[in-house]
């Protein structure tokens, strides 16, 4: 039985990691689109860096986290 609801735990435990991983990933696709809406050369270079090093980055480990959380974790 303790060994269900430490599973139980780490499933949900799971589950919040997800939810703050896709909210950091939403701010940053945000301030993607503000960077690149303002139309800058440098922005555009910055929304760049943001995309690819952070917003990809994270979304790889959501999948992964996901994969690991089984059919209950995603949403």
């Amino acid at each position: 039985m303790a060994a269900k609801s430490q599973s139980r735990a780490a499933h949900v435990q799971l589950g919040e990691v997800l939810r703050h991983l896709q909210l950091i990933q939403s701010a940053v696709v945000v301030a993607v689109a503000a960077l690149r809406h303002q139309n800058c050369e440098l922005d555009v270079d910055i929304s760049n860096v943001l995309q690819r090093s952070v917003a990809d980055r994270i979304q790889d480990q959501i999948e992964r986290l996901e994969a690991l959380s089984g059919p209950r974790g995603r949403s």
